[in-house]
């Protein structure tokens, strides 16, 4: 069986750091990069617990609505968001 297009992608170093992240506030083994956040686990406690950390530790805002999507489409957007303060 061949992977999708998706998973035959290697991970951004941000996408590797917010699938961390994720496992470790939704208690689950794998995230993949297509995976939502709600359809996963997610709450929107736990969306402000993230959106947090991402704040701190990657020193961007994402808007609670950001955060209710793919984890590819969240990590593309953070860097974008810090592409954007350093220009």
């Amino acid at each position: 069986m061949n992977p999708s297009p998706e998973e035959a992608t290697s991970p951004t170093d941000t996408e590797a750091k917010l699938a961390s992240w994720w496992k470790e506030l939704l208690g689950v083994e794998v995230v993949r990069p297509e995976d939502h956040f709600l359809e996963i686990g997610g709450n929107s406690l736990m969306a402000t617990v993230l959106s947090n950390r991402i704040e701190s530790e990657l020193g961007v805002e994402v808007s609670m609505a950001e955060l209710f999507n793919t984890l590819r489409a969240v990590a593309t957007l953070c860097d974008e968001l810090r592409q954007e303060q350093s220009a």
